[in-house]
């Protein structure tokens, strides 16, 4: 180990330096090896699989059995699992919609990657962890096709724990294939591999350089990655063989792992070097380890800030704290792919089980670079739209700035629309996207259309009855809903009903120029009496006995709330009675009464200037 004492900032870059390979014959190698896949597909993979992992498949695509792993570790998987899924599942984002100007929206969607690649390295150890890692946040965020290569073992096989964490996970296709020749499949396809949309994984220096050299091709890779590497801050509050041993957790993976500790005050370097050699003698992969250790530098620094501008330079791929006060100096890191805070948290808990990502970026990307997150398995799609008055506030601006990058076309199309605008009355149209945990909706009405319904919500009687609304009131109306209906029927009811009143109180603006009041009636059997009033006060009446649990496939509890839910969103004042014999016609009939109060509610009363209100505001 190198031990430095005070290094001045010129030093800094010295001490940051990675171990490298001979890039240039890497490089050629690696170049052949992609070659061979493009042009001999899986005959090549068979004859670089017997040369570089001395083993013979007889086919490359695996058959996903129920692989047997022992209880202990199956239940170590499982937990992990469960943790992994819980960190990923809360980075979900709800799509948010932003009114940037009256009138004019914006908004933004996650669309999942259909097919990804991941590589799971097998060679020196099988790391069955990397599966999950990949795997579950690919899965959750909606990946229909998750393709995993790993080496095959001499015999062919591939490891049982590999297998047990890829069926876990929701691995759909499993090749024994490894090293750059994996990377090659997975991005330019062969006879038994489709190529994938995005490749994913760690692996030695020939699987990160194929990586880079198909990237720069034009195939989507996670993150520029090489061989593991860890930092640790430490002062004389650090317990030196937890130190030794976090040391030796990096160095054991491979011998171009590189290994930084800054430490501070008074801290016994003495003893960390005792217990590295000590932990060092029986470590399994000692080997490995010893000639990591031996590149090891220990710099000695006098105050925080020197040891933060050093940490933050390096920009680790892991960075473990165990200071006093180590909470605060963690959040004065600004490179760092992971931070493991305190004595209690050995970067091995990341590693395997705490439910962070261990697919981090190293030798130095982390300053541009974060770790595999559910993000990395989607694409952001942007999307906007705008009202005619939108564009009649914002068209003169745009064209403004057009003409002056003298793009007339850029110019022409907002004229034209606005020559259009001003000659026809505005429309009354919205659009509503809401997403919660529960549900995802889009809502998009035109009170102005023609009665024209397209509704799915997955409760088909739930559809019928918006049906109802569109048919009857006169407006067009889409609706799409993605609820939690293996749970109940609640959240979809009462979602889509709230998204349903935002959609009115957008399209209406401040009203003017409506009846405001809407009342309506009768269906066979049945009576529904619906008055309406668009106030701005919601509340709710709801004068109806429903006895049926169901009414079509809708709990009767259901229909009240709807009208509850869509009072509070649209800011409305709702009265209800109906009674009758069949309670299939009560309900639609309520629909129906519904529909034409609101027909009313919303029609022009022939001057857009006036507010029906005596308060000078609805």
């Amino acid at each position: 180990m190198l031990i430095v004492e005070n290094p001045s900032q010129d030093q800094y870059d010295a001490l940051c330096a990675r171990a490298s390979a001979p890039d240039v014959e890497v490089r050629s190698d690696v170049a052949a090896i992609i070659e061979a896949v493009k042009t001999k597909g899986d005959v090549a993979l068979n004859e670089l699989t017997a040369r570089f992992d001395s083993s013979n498949v007889e086919s490359i695509r695996v058959t996903l059995d129920s692989p047997t792993v022992d209880d202990g570790l199956s239940e170590a998987i499982l937990v992990a699992s469960r943790n992994i899924e819980a960190f990923h599942e809360a980075q979900r984002e709800p799509v948010k919609q932003v009114e940037t100007s009256p009138g004019v929206f914006c908004w933004r969607k996650s669309v999942p990657l259909e097919r990804v690649g991941i590589y799971i390295p097998g060679g020196s150890a099988p790391l069955f962890s990397t599966v999950l890692m990949l795997a579950l946040p690919a899965r959750l965020a909606g990946c229909s096709e998750i393709v995993m290569c790993t080496p095959p073992r001499e015999d062919g096989t591939i490891h049982p724990a590999i297998l047990f964490a890829a069926q876990e996970a929701g691995v759909t296709e499993i090749y024994a294939v490894g090293g750059a020749q994996a990377i090659a499949a997975m991005a330019y396809g062969t006879e038994s591999i489709r190529s994938v949309d995005k490749i994913f994984g760690p692996g030695n220096i020939w699987v990160d350089t194929a990586k880079q050299m198909v990237s720069s091709d034009g195939v989507a890779i996670d993150l520029p990655a090489g061989p593991t590497e860890v930092a640790l801050l430490i002062d004389a509050t650090a317990n030196p063989a937890f130190v030794a041993a976090d040391m030796l957790a990096q160095a054991e993976h491979d011998v171009l792992s590189d290994v930084l500790v800054v430490a501070l005050e008074n801290f016994d370097v003495a003893e960390l070097e005792k217990q590295v050699a000590v932990q060092l003698e029986s470590l399994p992969r000692q080997s490995i380890a010893s000639k990591v250790i031996d590149r090891a530098r220990i710099v000695l620094v006098e105050s925080t800030d020197s040891a933060l501008e050093l940490i933050n330079q390096y920009a680790p791929e892991h960075l473990i704290i165990q200071t006093h006060h180590a909470e605060i100096l963690a959040e004065q890191i600004q490179h760092a792919g992971s931070v493991f805070i305190g004595q209690w948290t050995p970067e091995s808990l990341g590693d395997y089980a705490s439910g962070t990502n261990h697919t981090l970026p190293t030798n130095g990307a982390a300053r541009a670079f974060s770790g595999v997150s559910l993000d990395s398995f989607v694409r952001k799609i942007t999307f906007q739209r705008s009202t005619a008055e939108g564009l009649l506030a914002l068209g003169p601006k745009v064209i403004t700035m057009a003409q002056a990058e003298e793009l007339d076309g850029h110019a022409r199309a907002v004229e034209h629309r606005l020559a259009d605008v001003k000659g026809s009355s505005v429309t009354r149209s919205a659009y509503i996207r809401r997403a919660t945990k529960e549900t995802n909706i889009a809502i998009q009405i035109d009170l102005d259309g023609k009665g024209r319904a397209d509704c799915r919500t997955g409760l088909e009687f739930f559809d019928h009855m918006l049906d109802q609304i569109a048919r009857h009131s006169g407006m067009d109306l889409s609706v799409r809903c993605d609820g939690d209906l293996q749970v109940d029927e609640h959240h979809t009811i009462e979602d889509t009903a709230i998204a349903l009143g935002n959609a009115f109180n957008q399209a209406l603006g401040d009203k003017r120029g409506i009846g405001r009041y809407g009342f309506d009636a009768p269906m066979d059997d049945a009576l529904a009496r619906v008055a309406l009033d668009l106030s701005g006060r919601n509340w709710l009446v709801w004068d109806v006995e429903l006895t049926r649990e169901m009414i079509g496939d809708v709990p009767s509890e259901m229909f009240s709330h709807f009208f509850k839910s869509f009072c509070d969103g649209a800011g409305a004042n709702l009265n209800i009675q109906a009674a009758g014999d069949n309670e299939h016609h009560v309900v639609e009939s309520i629909f129906k009464a519904f529909a034409r109060a609101l027909g009313m509610a919303i029609a022009r009363t022939g001057d857009p200037n006036v507010l029906p209100s005596t308060k000078g505001t609805l």
